[in-house]
């Protein structure tokens, strides 16, 4: 199907060249070329193009952007400037803030295609402002002829007629706050809210004005419901109910009693179909007080419900995160005191033993149950540790069993170990892939099946055209039994698409724009219904993390007899890790809270013998943790190290712990390795 048609500006015969096959091959029809700016307004005024484009360096008596106001001027047609430079395009918007686009020279096919669908997206946007406002003159017609028949048939006092012109403005400023909320924002991918329809009667509980959401919900048209009684327009399905509304309807246009909500009320529309609406109610006063009326509002309960049921999932992923994060931190602590008093116990039995082989492989286990320990507080606060590549080919996985979990929907997955890295937040990957795996399984019959492969490619070729040549990591994910017809593949990138699916893909798409990526949907009836995602990769596969291997023996070290405190909540670690330190040669003392180390600082300050290094723990459940103790052990004791240590290894102290005022950071578990070098970098 042929697009709006476009007119070129420009005097450059290939740029017009290049611009013309571009628009045709996206199904654009060019209308008119001209090459200067008086030629432009003319030809635009007679042949209303949908969009023109402007070359900013057109010569003649009218440069780019004084034709530019010229054509906006005869026929608001949208203007997308053709620019050398940032800072010229910066120059064009200062000067022609109503622009629609600017695309820079050399340009690509996607780069025009983005910004003309701009272009006619806020066209669109700016014609329904018009609608709203044409709209709103008509409704003060009605209302004041409402108003000059109301008057004449109950001939009221002046002063009657003042606070009824009163109510009009304020039913017009109600009408006025619900007609314009349109999508006023530059952002397509903007989702729409639900739709509230409005409701004004007078004294008499008879309609006088009825915006545009209620007429469609309800059925009915403006001229039959105006004038009615606003219980008829508004029937309720079941008698109690009509009853109650009415009642609390008189109740506040009588005596002007509260607004109160009515909760959801089952409706009979004036074309026979059946809802339910969350309705609320309000009387209407006039400055002097005095009653004139009430406003009825309501929305769609099943959409409500939708937005209640997304709310109390995000809380509910919220509170699995963070007992997910309290297990792990628990667990690490356990590691921990395992570890050390692993290694400690090999210390006591000659290498070549068999007592000695089975701890070297219960350390083995126990560091990679490390490992699932890292993976569990990465996946549930959406961080990844420092230094650590994000696993991508597990993220998917992972993101893919948690997404239909409790679903009838199965997923396979053919992933290769040797995915290239992406440059994208974690956090914001999962997110990603969470809304491809729901929108799929919200659309699936019982029982289908989701594909999951993915693979490391370079693309930029005709085959992938909407990807700018590089390298890549492409997800697909498809669905056999699920066909989309080709007409309403692109509604599902439209914010509030009313299509049948749970949820659109409008956010999803421009989260993987925003980032440098593509993400395409493809259905047929054979292959069904594919996902693709390619995101920007590193052209080298991510670094392997090197398998972590029982340490090798501890030997004694000379310190000078330096004094360590050892603080943490956890009795097991105090007592293996300070006997590690004394392994090691270092005079130790422990504390179980800020407190006690606090106490222990002041004796040994007193004593003229300080400690020169304190270990202290992030987390001490009802007493002080490492946060509040350092700088009250810094005050005792300015040249004291501090080494920061906690079983979360993405909490912003340990990630950046020189910034909190420590010398060197350990994360549990920890080793007799990991101890040695954290005490080596304090006091280095």
């Amino acid at each position: 199907m042929t697009k709006s048609p476009v007119m070129i500006v420009s005097d450059d015969p290939g740029l017009v060249s290049d611009l013309s096959t571009l628009l045709k091959k996206n199904g654009y029809r060019v209308s008119a070329t001209v090459s200067n700016g008086e030629d432009a307004v003319k030809r635009a005024a007679s042949g209303h193009p949908a969009v023109v484009i402007i070359d900013l360096s057109i010569p003649g008596r009218l440069d780019g952007i004084a034709t530019a106001e010229q054509i906006r001027t005869v026929n608001k047609s949208p203007v997308i400037f053709i620019v050398t430079s940032a800072a010229e395009a910066d120059h064009a918007k200062a000067i022609h803030p109503g622009m629609s686009g600017v695309i820079l020279k050399p340009f690509d096919e996607r780069e025009l295609v983005i910004a003309l669908e701009y272009a006619r997206y806020r066209q669109d946007s700016e014609s329904r402002i018009r609608v709203s406002e044409d709209e709103l003159k008509k409704h003060r017609a009605h209302l004041e002829a409402v108003i000059a028949r109301r008057t004449a048939e109950l001939k009221k006092t002046n002063a009657q007629l003042q606070r009824l012109l009163h109510f009009i403005e304020l039913t017009e400023r109600k009408l006025a706050t619900d007609s314009l909320e349109i999508d006023l924002h530059t952002e397509h991918e903007i989702p729409m809210g639900i739709e509230e329809g409005v409701i004004t009667a007078d004294q008499d509980l008879r309609v006088v004005l009825i915006n545009g959401a209620a007429t469609q919900m309800l059925g009915w048209t403006e001229e039959d419901a105006i004038g009615m009684g606003i219980g008829r327009v508004f029937t309720s399905t079941e008698a109690q109910v009509a009853e109650r509304l009415e009642a609390s309807l008189q109740s506040m246009a009588s005596s002007g009693t509260a607004g109160e909500s009515l909760g959801n009320i089952p409706v009979q529309s004036g074309n026979g179909n059946g809802l339910v609406f969350v309705t609320y109610a309000e009387p209407i006063f006039d400055s002097d007080g005095g009653r004139v009326g009430v406003v009825l509002t309501f929305r769609n309960a099943a959409e409500s419900r939708k937005k209640e049921y997304e709310a109390l999932r995000t809380r509910k992923l919220e509170s699995l995160n963070l007992m997910v994060r309290g297990v792990a931190h628990d667990f690490n602590n356990i590691l921990s005191s395992v570890l050390a008093n692993i290694q400690l116990a090999k210390m006591e039995l000659p290498e070549s033993g068999s007592g000695y082989g089975r701890l070297n492989r219960a350390e083995d286990s126990l560091l990679r149950a490390r490992e699932v320990s890292e993976q569990l507080l990465s996946y549930s606060s959406g961080a990844t540790p420092p230094g650590k590549t994000t696993d991508l080919a597990g993220l998917i996985r992972d993101t893919g069993v948690f997404s239909v979990r409790g679903t009838t929907v199965n997923c396979e997955y053919a992933i290769p170990a040797d995915l290239w890295s992406v440059p994208l937040d974690e956090d914001l990957v999962r997110m990603l892939l969470n809304d491809l795996f729901l929108f799929l399984d919200s659309s699936l019959p019982p029982g289908g099946t989701i594909r999951v492969s993915a693979g490391n490619i370079l693309v930029g070729t005709a085959k992938e055209r909407l990807a700018r040549p590089g390298d890549y990591v492409r997800i697909t994910l498809q669905a056999q039994k699920l066909v989309i017809p080709s007409e309403a593949i692109g509604d599902i990138f439209k914010p509030g698409s009313s299509l049948a699916f749970a949820l659109d893909l409008s956010v999803a798409e421009s989260m993987v724009r925003k980032s440098g990526g593509v993400l395409d949907v493809r259905s047929g009836t054979e292959s069904g219904t594919e996902i693709l995602l390619h995101l920007p990769a590193h052209p080298a596969p991510p670094g392997t993390k090197p398998l972590r291997k029982a340490a090798p023996p501890v030997k004694k070290i000379k310190t000078g007899q330096k004094k360590i405190l050892l603080m943490d909540d956890e009795e097991a670690i105090l007592s293996a890790t300070g006997e590690m330190l004394r392994f090691l040669g270092y005079e130790v003392e422990v504390a179980s809270h800020g407190e006690a180390a606090i106490a222990l600082f002041e004796k040994a300050a007193k004593a003229g013998v300080p400690f020169d290094a304190a270990i202290l723990d992030i987390t001490v459940p009802g007493g002080m943790g490492a946060q509040d103790t350092m700088p009250k052990l810094v005050a005792l004791h300015p040249r004291v190290k501090g080494i920061i240590s906690s079983g979360y290894s993405t909490n912003p102290m340990i990630v950046d712990f020189r910034s909190f005022g420590y010398s060197a950071v350990i994360v549990k578990p920890y080793g007799f390795k990991e101890l040695n070098e954290a005490l080596e970098a304090a006091f280095r």
